[in-house]
């Protein structure tokens, strides 16, 4: 036995370091897709615009969220052989869950649920027709008002003085994006269409769906001894059902004439790709990391679509725009109580990040 004092072994910094690597990957990888799905939802609408304009086929957003859905459903499948030791196994427990407890897989594999989630996700696409990347980006924190608001009135949770400031600082930092984009200069910002308004009102919609089904899918989750990624592949399978009633009701004419993957792009392909991880990457860091990282991540990805934004696609950063970022990312780390330790914090009052005694209610700010 070491004596007290004496160095570590020596196998203790590489462990250190690989777990302190595992979290740094983590949150590169968290930031990338925060900030891709932002720029790739814009995009991918764009694109479509101009493929219609060009060739008359443009990426549908109803068969774009249907194969959103079916790529879920392949990736939650592919992470429960993993977990399961096998495709067979996976299979056969999948099977048997299913078979043996229909009320509680029913909790979620319900049509409501996930017509929920694809008015959502169309409503996503539509506001991002009509947003750019940094606003959309900035318009979404919106749901942390909604879920706060739907956690007190489902959960029956109570948030503090604390938190109530949050979510009048995040009110006031999205009234300030909207006020920088009612004006911008001629030549600024992408081709594509520009329609705050009604962007920053899809977006409203959005979040409170994205808020409703958040808290419900973690009531539902409380005690459950169902495995998280069987549940993904019942909501997604229901989800799909639903989204191709919708391609079949909104979009026949343009399948007949274009095919399911008409106007499909490589900015379509990626915005799939990124949505669909996007469910995994927030189950790791619910599973392996904390508030710090996540609300780190969302703040960093804001500033990377707003400076990418500004350097590819001449968005233009206004000193509004710019104060109503820093008001977002301060309600997000006051939100989370995530102030406390940082200098110059500590001493202010505890509704505005100063130290306090931690309330009960710890809701996620993701």
């Amino acid at each position: 036995m070491p004596l007290s004092g004496a160095p570590p072994p020596p196998d203790a910094p590489s462990k250190l370091s690989a777990s302190q690597a595992f979290k740094a990957a983590l949150l590169v990888g968290v930031v990338v897709q925060n900030a891709a799905l932002n720029i790739a939802a814009r995009w991918s609408r764009v694109e479509a615009e101009a493929a219609f304009a060009e060739t008359g086929c443009g990426a549908a957003a109803t068969t774009v969220v249907l194969t959103v859905e079916v790529v879920k459903i392949a990736m939650a499948l592919l992470l429960f052989a993993l977990e399961s030791g096998g495709v067979a196994p996976a299979c056969a427990e999948l099977a048997r869950v299913t078979r043996a407890e229909p009320a509680e897989c029913g909790k979620i594999a319900v049509p409501a649920l996930a017509l929920i989630y694809v008015v959502q996700n169309n409503l996503l696409l539509v506001a991002a027709a009509n947003l750019e990347g940094p606003v959309l980006a900035l318009f979404g924190q919106l749901k942390i008002l909604t879920t706060a608001v739907f956690s007190v009135a489902l959960l029956g949770r109570t948030l503090g003085p604390r938190r109530w400031a949050a979510l009048v600082a995040l009110t006031a930092a999205i009234a300030t994006v909207q006020v920088s984009q009612l004006r911008p200069a001629p030549e600024s910002g992408d081709a594509g269409t520009k329609n705050v308004p009604l962007g920053l009102a899809l977006t409203l919609v959005v979040a409170t769906l994205s808020g409703f089904a958040g808290v419900y899918f973690e009531k539902v989750l409380k005690g459950s001894r169902i495995s998280v990624w069987v549940r993904n592949v019942h909501l997604a399978a229901i989800s799909s059902v639903v989204a191709g009633a919708a391609v079949a009701s909104r979009d026949r004419g343009a399948l007949a004439a274009c095919g399911f993957f008409g106007g499909y792009g490589p900015v379509a392909w990626g915005y799939v790709l990124v949505q669909a991880v996007g469910g995994l990457l927030i189950a790791a860091v619910v599973k392996y990391a904390d508030n710090i990282l996540k609300a780190f991540a969302t703040s960093v990805a804001i500033v990377v679509v707003a400076l990418v934004s500004h350097a590819f696609f001449a968005f233009e950063l206004s000193g509004l725009f710019f104060l109503g970022a820093a008001g977002v990312v301060y309600a997000i780390f006051l939100y989370g109580d995530l102030l406390r330790d940082v200098p110059g914090c500590r001493d202010c009052p505890p509704a505005l990040g100063g130290a306090e005694v931690r309330e009960p209610a710890d809701l996620e700010t993701n």
